[in-house]
């Protein structure tokens, strides 16, 4: 077998065979998956490379036989080098044709997002945060709480209280588990004392916008479900931090007009200004440890340890993981105990949990904190669209690479990453 024997004209018929029985039966006959970066396009159609290359090496004759996803790997120095070679041009996607996009994500990658206030508007705006509980109080799930970690760094908040959009705010830091701001006073009676702290830096307008007297040029544009106010400007009681489509948004900025000018986000979107907040954020959750009462000082360093990598976390997480999953690094000296579901966001039991963690080299650790890679449950590597690919390359990592299996415990917590912390 070389994938080198294959010419032109076999990776033609192939192409032809894919048209004939359509993607998905194709790829299902033969048994590849899906390409997740590596795509042949040609007579503008994209085909799945791998599936492709694997299918032409059978055509070369009855001596030769169909290749097996598991015979060979995709990637830069196999499938693409090869279709290159052949003269075909290779798309290097970060994510597949056909993969969902948010509806409130603007074309330049930030997000929208509407916060009612209500009574904890003045506490929030000047305070430079939202805050919600993680749940109802009869523990169902709330999805106007879930929006606070899909809030990333850079995305806009809308803030509404009083009937007026009295304040437009820039998230520089993702969400952490915090106790609830005892500034609210008996405003948030009806909360558990424990949930999602935001950081967002607010802007006040200087003119505040009331949606109600401009609902004929709203109204079309509302989201469908969990919409922050109804068809005639109110409020929609319960919704606390809703997704705003972006033609909503828009709608929004071009009715403040010149007032939208006075939002700033310059510094906020600045990765050294993000991470600095980052660092403050986590900060402010290892001073809340440090002050409970619940637990003895042992049990308190070794939560602050494991912010690090360190202490019992690190030893639970190498009872597991033996070696970085991407490069197959295997000296711990030099490899970093990361956190699936970041510490920033993890419980008191996660925190130490070794099933929450990956042995990752330097520049792998990286690439997961930040959410530009994640994995798939059986172990395919997930590529953000905002990673650069360029980078990747030269770092040696196969885009099309599989890196499980990983333990059922770890799932839940790669579960959260790929919802929370992937840049999708």
């Amino acid at each position: 077998m070389a994938l080198s024997d294959i010419d032109r004209a076999v990776v033609l018929t192939a192409i032809e065979e894919f048209d004939r029985l359509g993607r998905d039966g194709f790829l299902q006959r033969y048994g590849f998956g899906r390409s997740r970066a590596y795509f042949l396009r040609h007579g503008g159609k994209l085909y799945d490379s791998k599936a492709i290359i694997g299918v032409a090496h059978g055509y070369l004759g009855e001596n030769w036989g169909r290749l097996s996803a598991t015979q060979f790997s995709g990637g830069e120095a196999t499938v693409a080098q090869t279709l290159r070679g052949l003269g075909f041009e290779v798309q290097v996607s970060a994510v597949p044709p056909g993969a969902s996009r948010a509806d409130n994500l603007s074309p330049e990658g930030f997000a929208y997002w509407w916060v009612n206030n209500k009574q904890t508007y003045s506490h929030e705006i000047s305070g430079g945060y939202l805050w919600s509980p993680t749940e109802r109080r009869d523990g169902g799930r709330n999805e106007f709480y879930e929006n606070m970690k899909r809030v990333r760094p850079g995305d806009v908040v809308f803030a509404f209280a009083g009937g007026e959009i009295k304040a437009v705010g820039i998230c520089s830091a993702p969400a952490i588990l915090a106790l609830k701001p005892g500034e609210f006073g008996a405003a948030g009676d009806a909360w558990g004392n424990e949930g999602w702290r935001l950081p967002v830096e607010f802007t006040r307008l200087s003119t505040p916008l009331r949606p109600k007297d401009h609902m004929d040029v709203l109204a079309p544009t509302l989201p469908e479900k969990y919409s922050p106010i109804q068809s005639n400007g109110n409020g929609n009681q319960g919704a606390y931090l809703a997704a705003v489509p972006v033609a909503m948004a828009q709608a929004v900025i071009d009715l403040l007009g010149s007032y939208w000018a006075e939002v700033d986000r310059g510094a906020t979107i600045e990765p050294a200004h993000q991470i600095e907040a980052i660092e403050a954020s986590e900060e402010e959750v290892e001073q809340e440890l440090r002050n409970r009462t619940d637990l003895n000082e042992t049990e308190k360093l070794q939560l602050v340890k494991s912010r690090r990598g360190q202490g019992i976390y690190r030893q639970n997480l190498e009872r597991f993981e033996k070696a970085c999953r991407i490069t197959r690094a295997a000296n711990r000296r030099h490899l970093r105990a990361s956190h699936i579901k970041p510490w920033r966001a993890a419980t008191t039991f996660e925190k130490l949990d070794g099933n929450n963690g990956l042995l990752l080299s330097p520049h792998v650790d990286h690439l997961f904190d930040q959410g530009f890679i994640s994995f798939a449950d059986d172990g395919a590597l997930l590529v953000s669209q905002q990673a650069d690919v360029e980078t990747l390359f030269l770092w040696g990592i196969d885009l099309e690479g599989n890196y499980g299996p990983f333990r059922s415990e770890q799932l839940p917590y790669l579960a959260f990453h790929r919802d929370f912390v992937f840049k999708w």
